[in-house]
């Protein structure tokens, strides 16, 4: 104490570096400790890193046969859908043989593709198909007038485009089509037997051709601009049964007035699947006849004065109103033709 008393200050320091050191020892030891426990953890993760690399799992037999009979049941499972998708019966069939026909003949050079597709009974130029347009128009005409049901004088069931010259060389196959989507439809149409056909309006055939560049812009499908031409519309992008790549769709809407009768029995008819139609849209628009009520003047005369009506000028008992009653209406019914996208086993669809 006399020596601390003399030297408070040298014996202070000595203090403070002393536990300065023993504080130093503590943190190091403390130090090392963790780095050992570390170290050991990170020799245990590259061990099992070793172990799952150099291992090579292979499924057991069992696991090989599950996996095989998946793998058929879902391809049996595609390919019934897609036969489905194709539809059934000469509608169909048609389709399908004008389609291969247009596609075998775009790699043929023109000698090769112009016999191939006269061979196959479909329109390869302008002129073959401005003509086919107006026998399909005379006869829908026909079929209309047998099943008694009103046109318009002009009608030309959404082919007035052509109505003077027939389409580009380049949309040819797409016409076409439509033109045979059309005659189907238009004879579920006359077999519902509505009273008036209002229209038949199908949608923008694309030109594949000069429009490639401007696919990117739209996920749906390429369309021009809008136009006044009755015969077209453009379907809602909203409803539409379009995947790129994988489901190409062409649109239809039939305007009809009718009863509730009709209306079911195109529903019906399109139920049926003889061709991959798909309804999008009903809209229906009551049509109320307005009711007049005739006025009759009082005869001048001293019977009608005094209220002694004869027999004869009596009025006729009013006929009781049925409890449901025959109402007209206009219906508007959109549908869309289904067409997978043909892509091969081969093709693989690199993943973002």
């Amino acid at each position: 104490m006399a020596s601390f008393k003399s030297y408070p200050v040298f014996y202070s320091l000595i203090a403070a570096l002393g536990l300065a050191a023993v504080g130093s020892g503590w943190c190091i030891y403390e130090r090392s400790q963790t780095a050992h426990s570390s170290a050991k953890a990170l020799a245990k993760k590259r061990l099992e890193l070793t172990a799952l690399t150099s291992s090579q799992p292979t499924p057991s037999e069992e696991n090989k046969v599950l996996v095989n009979s998946d793998l058929t049941r879902s391809i049996a499972a595609l390919g019934q859908m897609r036969a489905e998708l194709k539809g059934s019966g000469p509608a169909a069939e048609a389709l399908l043989k004008a389609k291969a026909a247009y596609a075998q003949a775009s790699t043929l050079k023109p000698d090769e593709r112009s016999k191939l597709l006269r061979e196959a009974k479909v329109p390869f130029e302008p002129t073959h198909l401005f003509f086919n347009i107006a026998t399909f128009v005379e006869l829908m005409r026909d079929n209309a007038q047998a099943a008694k049901i009103k046109l318009k004088a002009d009608e030309r069931f959404g082919f007035t485009t052509y109505a003077n010259a027939g389409p580009e060389r380049d949309l040819i196959p797409q016409v076409y089509r439509q033109r045979q989507v059309a005659e189907y439809l238009l004879g579920a149409l006359f077999q519902a037997a509505p009273s008036e056909l209002v229209s038949f309006q199908r949608e923008r055939p694309v030109d594949l051709v000069n429009s490639t560049k401007h696919t990117a812009s739209s996920s749906h499908s390429v369309t021009a601009a809008p136009s006044t031409n009755n015969d077209l519309f453009e379907m809602d992008p909203r409803i539409t049964a379009r995947v790129s790549g994988f489901v190409d769709a062409s649109a239809f809407r039939l305007t009809f007035i009718g009863d509730t009768a009709s209306l079911r029995a195109l529903l019906n008819k399109l139920a049926t699947f003889e061709l991959p139609l798909v309804v999008r849209g009903v809209e229906v628009d009551p049509i109320i006849k307005a009711q007049t009520v005739e006025k009759v003047a009082p005869a001048n005369t001293l019977s009608s004065i005094f209220g002694n009506t004869p027999a004869a000028a009596a009025v006729e008992p009013v006929k009781p109103k049925p409890l449901v009653e025959k109402v007209l209406s206009k219906f508007t019914v959109t549908v869309e033709l289904i067409d997978l996208v043909d892509n091969t086993p081969t093709e693989a669809t690199p993943t973002p």
